[in-house]
């Protein structure tokens, strides 16, 4: 038997390299490579990278989905079906709306695919494939040693992704990964993610978990096993930690670099309103990123537009408070409203969508503000958006940025890095704005024409 395993794209310009940030190891892909039993040949295609073979001979086609490669996913499988192969999906996106996945695809998993998955492949073999495989509230997250060989030789960004605990404790209103998981949040062996390091050989990696301190005790827990390795780490982490010295010095210790942080708003109504006002709790924003310099962590800031206090004068304070706190790296990003999340849910009641399924609208462009906001218009919202990047990414504030000595250039390694990434940044801006949804990094424009995905749902 023979199953081909398929990445999306996002979306394409024409003429355009894809976004080189986005191009990491889909770390999704190795996990089910690791779960095939031994007499299954597997292949894999990543449609960031590489044109799809579709006509190359195979027995499954399985596809990870997320909500912005949702159309494009659709069209590969439609390509696959037309020729009588079977596919598969699952991810994020499929978990929340089930339905409309089911009509692209023969099956789908809702939830973890280690659970259902020897049952799957099973019924794969015998023709017998059930419209739906369920791994919810099954979770059992041991003995996971994701197949990296599945990445051959591809030109991927040279950090090594790494999965210590899926799902979030926390509730805020606009998070898809708090819609998926219920608010929880599952840890594997800390023993089990250190050894796994250790036989990658690399020395840098991205822990992928939405938020790596959720629950500090598992943080401390994993700390302890990372430090004797002498690598280098960063993650994802909630602003609430700042208040624990200890943890703190224990991530520096076992070789976190920097953390991303969902500040989201300095606005503290906004803060209410999405559920994360415990952000500011304790410490304000200024005393919690002093927190983390004096240990040494850069931060790499997030915040989001288009709740109901936002306006350019909140845009631009933001913007101001990411260059005087000199943040190592910041996004700015409007509203998404993902399907299945307490936002979307209130936005659709208010009448605030402008399309129920935005992810398929065959003219669908990254950084297309998709619901009608309450102080500023769509258009205006995507241009303060763009406007806050390249303010934040112009030459005066990457130099004023760097000066900070306690973390963003405390040695040649992390002014290295600050200067890479930043530039980076600063060139990638436009390139990620308006990118094409539903077209593959190798297609010509035109090309996704012949197979259209309509909309399944009624307007709301």
């Amino acid at each position: 038997m023979k199953v081909t395993l398929i990445y999306p794209a996002v979306g394409r310009k024409e003429g355009k390299p894809y976004v080189r940030a986005w191009q990491m190891q889909p770390l999704s892909m190795a996990v089910l490579a690791s779960l095939m039993p031994a007499d299954v040949e597997t292949t894999f295609f990543d449609d960031r990278m590489e044109s799809i073979n579709y006509d190359d001979p195979t027995d499954l086609v399985v596809i990870s989905v997320e909500t912005f490669t949702a159309l494009r996913a659709y069209r590969i499988a439609a390509q696959y079906r037309q020729r009588g192969t079977s596919v598969v999906m699952g991810g994020y996106h499929v978990t929340l709306v089930p339905d409309e996945a089911g009509e692209h695809a023969d099956a789908i998993v809702m939830g973890d695919a280690e659970p259902v998955w020897n049952q799957l492949i099973s019924d794969a073999r015998k023709g017998r494939l059930q419209e739906q495989y369920d791994g919810r509230g099954q979770r059992v997250l041991r003995d996971i040693r994701p197949d990296r060989t599945i990445f051959g030789s591809r030109n991927y960004q040279n950090i090594t992704l790494v999965e210590y605990a899926r799902g979030c404790n926390f509730k805020c209103d606009f998070c898809s990964i708090t819609a998926f998981h219920k608010a929880a949040q599952s840890h594997r062996p800390a023993r089990d993610v250190a050894q796994e390091m250790e036989e990658t050989g690399s020395r840098r990696f991205f822990i992928v978990d939405d938020n790596v301190v959720s629950e500090p005790s598992k943080a401390r827990e994993l700390c302890r096993e990372l430090t004797p390795l002498r690598i280098n780490w960063v993650g994802q982490a909630s602003i609430h930690i700042a208040q624990d010295d200890e943890l703190l010095e224990m991530m520096a210790k076992s070789g976190c670099r920097g953390v991303l942080i969902g500040m989201e708003s300095i606005n503290q109504e906004n803060l209410k309103d999405m559920g994360k006002d415990w952000n500011t709790a304790q410490m304000s924003y200024g005393e919690s990123l002093q927190q983390f310099r004096k240990h040494g962590l850069a931060v790499y800031g997030t915040f989001v537009f288009g709740y109901d206090h936002d306006d350019w004068s909140v845009i631009r304070e933001s913007v101001a408070f990411a260059r005087e706190h000199k943040l190592f790296l910041a996004a700015f990003n409007h509203l998404v409203p993902f399907p299945g999340t307490p936002l979307y849910h209130r936005l659709k009641a208010q009448g605030k969508l402008l399309q129920d399924q935005w992810w398929l609208d065959s003219e669908g462009k990254v950084g297309d503000v998709t619901f009608t906001p309450t102080k500023i218009s769509p258009e205006q919202l995507e241009e303060a958006c763009l406007w806050a990047r390249r303010e934040f990414y112009g030459w005066g504030s990457m130099l004023q940025r760097i000066q900070d000595l306690a973390a963003n250039a405390k040695n040649a390694t992390m002014m290295g890095v600050y200067l890479g990434l930043n530039l980076s940044s600063h060139f990638d801006i436009d390139l990620r704005q308006g990118l094409q949804l539903g077209v593959g990094n190798y297609d010509t424009l035109g090309d996704h024409e012949s197979i259209r995905v309509q909309p399944s749902y009624a307007r709301g």
